[in-house]
């Protein structure tokens, strides 16, 4: 618990650099100033993040990691969706978000996490929280104890089964350095899921988007959905839904997009690779004032290239273009929408005519030889304004600058 001195401290240093804090400490025998410094930073990066928490000023953090590492509000709020009015088990709890937003629509959760000192601030976190349904234990879960821990602790509480197993395995090694490949995780779920099926048939793994989807498939059998989960058009995880006895082919499992935003989140995309690989996608040529689609990262990410030509009644660039035409507005297409003012050649004179046209313009390129920054330096025209100037490529490498404006 936060001393009513270290949390004056704190409000009253807040917004100062957290360096020359520290390196004023002599100034401040009475202080932790180490503490309020590592809670000043934890809680500048939550404000965005997770702004329940940042709010509070009776929350304790323990390090930069683990906020760097923690679930926002957005995608634990999200995640509720996998399990209402039942019992969970988070076994790699973390700063516990996860553990918090389950228990906002659960009978019960079990938070495990093997770190103290980040058990102990997260213990106190959920009880200024009034999070009074999640069990702790400050224990680690691997391969040797964990059969024994699962079963002693259900059988503590009186519980028979769990209705979901939540874990985000460690992707880092023991010296810090980021893994991509999921046999490399900690824990390994190949090695756990027998271990863990025997206590719920369903069990959700929260994995990095960086990994490749049909890669997962190759280590994990049972894989029943992915969901790819983006916020404000980053993608930020990949959630696997494991459940006993599930033995589909990768073209026949179900994969998620979604893009959370501040407002109007868009609509998740589902399709399955089989439906993907079946869709016919149809081509069409950008013209002046008709309409151009970007899709957000998660559907990106997914793949659905061809699905959503034929969800949403629009017309693909070009196979490797990943744009998007109508001649009339499609409102709930999942992206960024713009109206086309003008289609040109990419060459000298339209460059010339642009860079006249346009002091400032949003630069984008889908399948174009040049990068962003390399367009705009070739165009010498400023970055901001409510003009997109987008590169791209059309049918037989036809390269094209297609200039719009919003139309979110």
């Amino acid at each position: 618990m936060l001393t009513q001195q270290l949390k004056e401290f704190i409000s009253a240093h807040f917004n100062e650099d957290t360096g020359t804090i520290i390196l004023s400490a002599s100034k401040y025998p009475h202080i932790d100033v180490k503490l309020a410094a590592i809670i000043i930073e934890a809680r500048k990066k939550l404000i965005t993040k997770v702004p329940e928490w940042a709010e509070n000023a009776n929350l304790i953090y323990t390090g930069s990691l683990s906020t760097e590492q923690c679930s926002s509000s957005k995608t634990a709020i999200y995640k509720q969706n996998y399990c209402k009015n039942g019992i969970v088990a988070d076994l790699t709890g973390g700063m516990g978000i996860d553990s918090y937003f389950f228990s906002k629509v659960n009978k019960k959760v079990i938070y495990i996490e093997k770190n103290r000192d980040l058990f102990n601030a997260t213990v106190n976190n959920f009880q200024e929280l009034g999070a009074i349904n999640i069990v702790s234990l400050n224990q680690e879960f691997n391969i040797t104890n964990g059969d024994n821990l699962i079963r002693d602790v259900l059988n503590i509480h009186g519980i028979n089964k769990l209705d979901l197993i939540y874990l985000d395995p460690s992707r880092r090694k023991s010296g810090g350095k980021r893994v991509h490949s999921i046999n490399e995780y900690e824990p390994k779920i190949k090695e756990i899921k027998e271990i863990l099926f025997k206590y719920s048939d369903k069990i959700l793994v929260k994995i990095s988007p960086m990994v490749d989807i049909k890669s997962v498939k190759q280590e994990v059998n049972e894989i029943k959905s992915v969901q790819i989960i983006a916020v404000n058009n980053e993608c930020k995880e990949l959630l696997i839904l494991l459940e006993k006895g599930s033995n589909l082919d990768f073209d026949k499992i179900e994969i998620g997009a979604v893009n959370l935003k501040d407002k109007n989140s868009d609509e998740p995309v589902i399709f399955t690779p089989e439906i993907e690989n079946e869709t016919k996608s149809t081509f069409g040529m950008p013209l002046n004032g008709n309409y151009l689609y970007e899709p957000n990262a998660a559907i990106l990410k997914a793949g659905a290239f061809k699905y959503i030509t034929f969800k949403y009644d629009v017309q693909k660039l070009e196979v490797n273009t990943h744009l998007y035409t109508s001649d009339k507005m499609i409102d709930n297409f999942p992206g960024r929408r713009f109206k086309i003012k003008e289609v040109a050649d990419f060459d000298k004179i339209t460059i010339r005519n642009l860079r006249k046209t346009y002091p400032k313009a949003n630069i984008s390129i889908r399948n174009f030889p040049l990068s962003a920054t390399e367009l705009r330096d070739r165009l010498k025209i400023e970055d901001g304004g409510g003009i997109t100037i987008f590169g791209c490529t059309l049918s037989k490498g036809v390269k094209k600058l297609v200039t719009c404006i919003s139309a979110n």
